[in-house]
């Protein structure tokens, strides 16, 4: 996991193992490890040697090293690699474009082995606007972000695409193509992944780092009219969570003051043909209550629009109570709860949205305007999960797909609702 995290740029590890009398070929990579039979490299000398020589190579791609990422000269006295540049390859287009690096580290990166892997760079091009290259291992069986990206291109309030590269079917660039085929019945198949990489705008800040209320309500209202917009166009965003609503660039016109980012776990539109969906999908704590209490059950409803509006208002209750020093015991309890399991995270939910809150619960680094915000919002969120209860009611018997279609019908006024709560302190 080290080399991972001091390699930023490392596809795979490959290292020997060795004893007195056996040798041991293990590799890690982002399925995983796996290794090889123990040898007796006394009794198979030659091949003990080409495993030697195979993990010797000046082959950096060989070796498992990403060779589109490449490092400046070595600073002066220190033998410290400097910024170098990102390479992307457009099979579109069929041509390369190079991004300069604004520093040696990633500004984002997941260490564990296990995963997408996701690493984030802050890159110039060659006119000078700051970029975002986002680096990820996505299952094979999802559609790539950069698909949902070019779906959005031009949807006002949502992350715009500018470039990517799609590593499907090359050496490198899936997991099945770095491993040996799995025997029947032996071993444990494992996922495969494809290397996937985008170039996006750079926008500003996430959520958490502000307590300018005005700046966050812009934000939020700008980025749920997104959702809706993004919607329209065919796609459901299913991850809205802090780390995912940005604040626009300094100065951001109207519609433009919160960008809603990360596609990856978007999915296409398709909740009135598959109204059952056992998919799962977002950020334990942010995630809707109907997903979590009914993670397993088998009438569970597909995951659709109205849990992406209650998951921006999860957001909105982790800003008050959990991104600030307060005085409200109470709200630790539930915001723990959030993020323990799913059942327990969605009971907790549940219950919070019925708990009557008052301007005496909110903390006081906030202000009144705010909690009465915090309070329309529940009460909208309340009567939609109500709604919704009386359809799917207990989620463990058949419900009619027509009435949730029909509850489907209000969708404008679901989100109209919502902003209106927000139009009143911005304007």
């Amino acid at each position: 996991r080290e080399i991972f995290a001091q390699q930023p740029n490392r596809l795979f590890v490959r290292i020997l193992v060795m004893t007195e009398e056996h040798v041991r070929v293990i590799q890690f990579d982002r399925g995983g490890a796996l290794y090889s039979p123990l040898i007796p490299y006394h009794d198979e000398p030659d091949t003990l040697m080409r495993l030697i020589i195979g993990l010797s190579s000046v082959d950096e791609a060989e070796l498992g090293l990403d060779t589109t990422i490449q490092w400046g000269a070595y600073h002066n006295g220190t033998g410290r690699k400097t910024p170098g540049t990102i390479s992307v390859f457009n099979k579109t287009s069929n041509q390369w474009s190079s991004y300069r690096m604004r520093g040696v580290d990633p500004v984002f990166q997941r260490n564990e082995i296990i995963g997408r892997a996701t690493r984030m760079w802050h890159v110039v091009d060659s006119g000078g606007q700051i970029l975002v290259v986002k680096d990820a291992w996505i299952e094979k069986k999802r559609e790539a972000e950069h698909y949902y990206l070019l779906k959005a291109r031009g949807v006002m309030g949502v992350q715009q695409l500018v470039d990517y590269e799609d590593r499907t079917g090359l050496r490198h660039g899936e997991l099945k193509f770095l491993r040996p085929a799995c025997e029947d019945g032996v071993g444990r198949p494992f996922e495969n992944k494809v290397f996937q990489r985008i170039v996006t705008p750079c926008y500003g800040e996430v959520l958490e780092t502000s307590t300018h209320e005005h700046k966050i309500f812009a934000a939020l209202h700008d980025a749920i009219a997104a959702h809706e917009r993004l919607l329209d166009s065919g796609t459901l965003h299913c991850d809205v969570s802090l780390g995912n609503i940005l604040f626009g660039v300094p100065g951001a016109p109207d519609g433009l003051r919160g960008i809603l980012i990360d596609l990856d776990l978007a999915v296409r539109v398709q909740f009135h043909q598959k109204p059952l969906n056992p998919l799962t999908s977002g950020t334990l704590y942010t995630q809707s209550q109907f997903l979590l209490r009914g993670y397993g059950l088998r009438f569970r409803p597909a995951h659709d629009y109205l849990d992406d509006l209650e998951s921006f208002f999860w957001t909105f209750v982790h800003l008050i109570y959990d991104e600030v020093d307060h005085e409200q015991d109470w709200a630790q309890g539930f915001i723990d709860a959030f993020e323990s399991n799913k059942g327990e995270s969605g009971q907790a939910k549940r219950a919070f949205l019925e708990r009557r809150i008052r301007i005496s619960d909110i903390p006081k680094c906030w202000s009144e305007e705010c909690g009465h915000v915090l309070i329309a919002f529940q009460q909208v969120m309340r009567k939609v999960v109500r709604e919704k209860e009386a359809i799917v009611k207990s989620m463990d018997r058949e419900w009619d797909p027509a009435q949730m279609r029909n509850l489907h019908a209000n969708k404008r006024k679901h989100y109209q609702d919502v902003l209106d709560i927000l139009d009143m302190v911005l304007y």
